[in-house]
């Protein structure tokens, strides 16, 4: 009824009943479709396998006859019997977005640059220092999943500035340069500070030339940490 060869399987698939299956044989790729399209009366299912056992971040590769694939869960009728390296050209859709999130996550996005306003590296106390960065548009990025040609996308959505001082501000824009003011911070007292700014994307893909669809996870680049001087404006005598 399906159940794994002796000459392909591992010993202890090899069972009487369904019921005393173990979760821990090895399918191949051949035996389970022939299981699964046999007509049986089961409800045959595969899951795609997560290395750390949770979020789908790390996938689990193979290989089976020479062909690359992605380690998936075995279920008759809701039960785990097993594993089996499904090819990469059988990988379903539900599994693809998976693999997906995993490239999201994998890729070096770019952090933001970040400009402070007087530049110089160096800021007034009680002065409304300027914070921007020039850098708020989408990026794409085009990849090969499951051999499928796939474009991802990552969008800006909010910018968390860290003023050095144990302070810091969280917002959806990505400031503006001087004379408009939308992101400032005042120093209190004088000293050196190292400021930042991180930057968090949604995602987005497109499989081909297909719709764009929403990964539904977020990412988070933390920015490189710049020096900044906070002086105090001392009164001096000009002579002309």
């Amino acid at each position: 009824m399906g159940t794994p060869s002796a000459a392909t399987a591992d010993p202890s698939c090899v069972q009487v009943t369904w019921q005393a299956v173990a979760g821990n044989c090895a399918w191949t790729y051949a035996e389970y479709t022939e299981s699964a399209g046999s007509g049986d009366g089961h409800t045959w299912v595969v899951a795609i396998q997560c290395a750390n056992g949770g979020i789908c971040n790390d996938n689990v590769e193979c290989a089976e006859n020479g062909q690359e694939g992605y380690i998936h869960d075995v279920y008759l009728d809701g039960t785990d019997v097993g594993d089996v390296c499904v090819p990469d050209n059988a990988v379903q859709e539900v599994d693809l977005a998976k693999l997906i999130l995993r490239e999201f996550k994998r890729i070096a996005w770019p952090s933001s640059e970040l400009v402070v306003q007087p530049r110089g590296g160096r800021t007034l106390v009680n002065f409304e220092t300027n914070f921007y960065t020039p850098d708020h548009r989408s990026i794409d990025q085009s990849v090969t999943v499951a051999g499928q040609s796939v474009v991802i996308r990552a969008v800006p959505v909010s910018y968390t500035y860290y003023f050095g001082d144990d302070t810091s501000t969280t917002t959806a824009s990505p400031g503006s340069p001087h004379p408009d003011l939308e992101i400032t911070h005042q120093y209190e007292r004088t000293g050196d500070v190292v400021v930042r700014v991180d930057t968090t994307y949604s995602g987005e893909y497109r499989i081909g030339q297909g719709e764009w669809t929403a990964i539904g996870e977020t990412l988070t680049v933390e920015g490189a940490g710049q020096d900044l001087e906070i002086v105090e404006a001392l009164p001096q005598l000009v002579l002309e």
